[in-house]
């Protein structure tokens, strides 16, 4: 039977950098009407975002009307700090249920951040059911830690842990900026087999029917000139020195097995070569 793309969620994960500066051609009042017309154009039925303060899920929940969102600030549990919140579609997703915890040694407490991490990081995760096809599931949303190698590897343990309990049998896409790559001890947590060879967690530009579309890489710093030069090398020379991982992504949309993805990629949109964030949002459409 051919797929309908009518019952497939698009699922996204988008850093779109905090809004600490607000001024400037990459503050957020520069950049807060590209983030949501990049939203608004791929139309994704659910977003999971990173580095969002409370001023910009303001602005946000005004500029996209059509979504809601779930989440809470990392400092104190309600509005302070950064929030890995999820923006859905009000007119196909129900919200059942919705929880957010610490990726610490005391998960459900708000408090110093884990292990030898340098920030408080959080998890915020939502059972919705689906009004096309009357399915639920769970999406699951984080930001990893930038610092400590402990706190990532720790936190990457904890997530599949909690997904094992949560999930049972429910079908799971996890988002996130995991500040890791594909060739990290994080990333083989995430993804390990077990005895019988599955894997609780797959990779979704790795078992997309259409596989990725876009950069290889997520980060690009807000540095156009080097991405124009990684785009169009026959025209440009690469910068001698950057500081960025341009050779592999950073975000990744993780899925359980219950869960087929069609499609998957990097959305590497611009206005006139101003980045709406210093990351690339990432695609991937599913079925459950």
């Amino acid at each position: 039977m051919a797929e309908n793309p009518d019952v497939a969620l698009r699922c996204m994960s988008y850093n779109i950098k905090n809004a600490y500066d607000m001024e400037g051609d990459n503050g957020w009042l520069s950049r807060k009407e590209l983030v949501a017309g990049v939203i608004r154009f791929h139309r994704p039925d659910l977003v999971g975002m990173q580095e969002v303060l409370y001023n910009q899920l303001e602005d946000l929940q005004r500029l996209l009307s059509e979504y809601s969102w779930i989440g809470v600030g990392r400092d104190d549990g309600k509005r302070d700090g950064e929030f890995s919140c999820i923006f859905y579609r009000k007119s196909r997703l129900k919200l059942l249920h919705e929880q957010t915890f610490w990726l610490s040694e005391l998960p459900e407490e708000p408090g110093e951040p884990g292990w030898d991490g340098g920030c408080r990081r959080v998890v915020t995760w939502g059972e919705f059911e689906d009004a096309f096809t009357g399915k639920t599931f769970l999406h699951i949303n984080t930001h990893f830690d930038h610092i400590g190698q402990v706190a990532v590897e720790q936190s990457a343990y904890l997530i599949r842990e909690r997904i094992k309990a949560i999930a049972a049998g429910i079908p799971a896409v996890l988002t996130g900026d995991f500040n890791v790559t594909s060739d990290s001890v994080p990333y083989r947590v995430l993804t390990q087999t077990d005895e019988m060879g599955s894997a609780l967690l797959r990779d979704a530009s790795l078992e997309a029917d259409y596989k990725h579309f876009g950069p290889a890489f997520t980060f690009q710093g807000f540095d156009s000139r080097e991405v124009a030069a990684r785009s169009f090398p026959a025209f440009l020379e690469r910068q001698a020195k950057h500081e960025i991982e341009f050779e592999s992504p950073i975000d990744f949309i993780f899925v359980t097995g219950q869960v087929h993805v069609l499609s998957y990629g990097s959305i590497p949109d611009h206005s006139q070569g101003q980045m709406p964030s210093d990351h690339y949002p990432v695609v991937a459409d599913v079925r459950l």
